[in-house]
């Protein structure tokens, strides 16, 4: 399980973002390099928030018995799904649907990993998979008239570096370094400094 919730790890996907973002501009396909970096943005602005607002008291406000919504899912529900939509586009449909149908099933394996090792609940996960939804949404709206991306030897080589970034993140990054600390600290300076919790 711990490697399937490493999938949705930001010291995984965070590089691997960064890398698909340099990787659609290097090939021409800045409007999907622009649309998938919005999307991030927003799905990391969103997971931050809600946590930094639901952790400010300590648990004592929480809203649907969610303290915390997983950032694993709403990361990995971006990133997959926005992989999906991206593969998916000017294909048949027989293979868009096998393209999101894996996807789906990829983040709600992150998802049940994140209930299964006890670092989140189910609503907490579910808040996660929203936000990821919203960005996926975003990141197609964004696209505007998407084209189809071809896989030519040339495309290959140069996806090579960044899928071997990705490969390196998931065996070096995940499980190493979490943003959790950073997060409570600033919610609990909202919380005690910005009087919050009253």
């Amino acid at each position: 399980m711990r490697l399937v919730s490493n999938l949705g790890d930001i010291a995984v996907l965070l590089p691997a973002s960064l890398g698909l973002i340099v990787f659609l501009a290097w090939i021409g396909r800045r409007r999907d390099a622009a649309a998938y970096a919005a999307a991030v943005s927003l799905c990391l602005t969103a997971a931050l928030c809600a946590k930094i607002a639901l952790a400010a008291c300590g648990g004592a406000h929480s809203v649907f018995a969610v303290e915390s919504p997983s950032g694993h899912a709403a990361f990995g529900a971006t990133f997959y799904g926005c992989l999906a939509v991206l593969f998916a586009s000017g294909r048949a449909i027989g293979r868009r649907l096998a393209l999101y149908g894996a996807a789906t099933a990829l983040v709600l394996l992150i998802g049940a990993s994140r209930v299964a090792l006890e670092a989140h609940t189910l609503p907490e996960v579910a808040v996660g998979d929203l936000i990821g939804a919203a960005s996926v949404a975003l990141f197609n709206a964004l696209r505007v008239s998407p084209e189809r991306l071809e896989f030519s030897s040339r495309t290959v080589l140069r996806m090579f570096p960044f899928a071997a970034l990705y490969a390196m993140g998931l065996l070096l990054l995940a499980d190493h370094w979490t943003a959790e600390p950073f997060i409570d600290a600033i919610a609990a300076w909202v919380g005690a400094d910005m009087h919050w919790c009253r």
